[in-house]
């Protein structure tokens, strides 16, 4: 069973990658598409707004953003493609494992050591999912210059 050490343990990992997930999130939705190459009556296509961005858009973005040069924008995506595929398998993972938690019923025989397991389960996939996300932005403060990291944990001011 949970003891309060693991609890509190299972609590930090959670708060840390939603932070994390929360600081990469805002640094690549701050660009916005230029309303002023529109020609008129010309249609323009647009992402659905659910859709999640590709690696080379993320690097196209953060290039922008950042003034990165095509060589480092070019090791930005293939660093965002390798962990994004790691990223989205343990996602996967952990939804699973929760799907399977949530689904559990507490008249069903060994519930509770059900639940346990599957506990400790999601607590270790979310652990590989912290560091993932912390290893994939460590690589990426490796491929920036000390300006650029600056820019990038500046917070996004908001547009009037």
């Amino acid at each position: 069973m949970f003891n309060r050490k693991k609890a509190g343990m299972m609590g930090v990992i959670g708060l840390s990658a939603a932070i994390i997930t929360g600081v990469a999130v805002s640094a690549y939705a701050e660009t916005k598409s230029p309303q002023s190459d529109v020609v008129k009556g010309q249609a323009t296509q647009e992402a659905p707004i659910n859709a999640v961005p590709s690696h080379e858009q993320l690097a196209s973005r953060m290039a922008q953003q950042l003034g990165l040069d095509e060589k480092t924008q070019s090791k930005v995506s293939d660093l965002f493609e390798k962990d994004g595929k790691a990223i989205r398998k343990i996602q996967e993972q952990l939804q699973t494992t929760q799907m399977e938690l949530s689904s559990l019923s507490p008249s069903s025989k060994d519930y509770m050591d059900k639940v346990d397991d599957l506990a400790e389960k999601s607590g270790e996939l979310t652990e590989d999912l912290t560091i993932a996300y912390a290893k994939n932005r460590a690589g990426l403060y490796a491929l920036l210059t000390p300006q650029q990291i600056k820019k990038l944990e500046t917070p996004a001011q908001p547009q009037s």
